[in-house]
């Protein structure tokens, strides 16, 4: 990704932590923007079929949050664009390694409500410097 990519996107991913934080939940205008972000991306850059297989984590995601509802169906949208948004490869392994750490975190205090996108961002701005 370029530069300007990289910069849109934490942007985003900032907003949606602030926000997430502060309310404990993600508006739908947070949403919006990503799935509008997404459709410039397949404009200006056409589609590609890696960008499907991005989009596996954030499924995932969505689908535990089905399951348990202890997980903000949010959660997994926004990581489902940011994905697809990004593709890089090297962000699924820091998906995982924080949603661990927020699964413990969890795991430790059941009533504690750990906003996600907060690590979100953290391991979106890891791999981009990092990549």
């Amino acid at each position: 990704m370029e530069l300007w990519e990289n910069v849109i996107l934490t942007g985003y991913l900032l907003w949606g932590s602030w926000y997430d934080i502060r309310k404990r939940a993600v508006p739908v205008g947070v949403l919006f923007l990503g799935g509008v972000l997404a459709v410039m991306v397949i404009v200006w850059k056409g589609f590609e079929c890696s960008r499907l297989v991005a989009l596996l984590p954030g499924i995932l995601l969505l689908l535990l949050s089905k399951a348990t509802k202890e997980i903000g169906e949010a959660d997994g949208i926004v990581l489902a664009l940011t994905g697809f948004i990004s593709r890089d490869k090297n962000i699924l392994l820091l998906y995982i390694f924080l949603y661990a750490m927020f699964l413990f975190c969890r795991k430790r205090n059941r009533s504690l409500q750990i906003p996600y996108l907060p690590f979100l961002l953290a391991a979106y701005i890891t791999a981009w410097m990092t990549g």
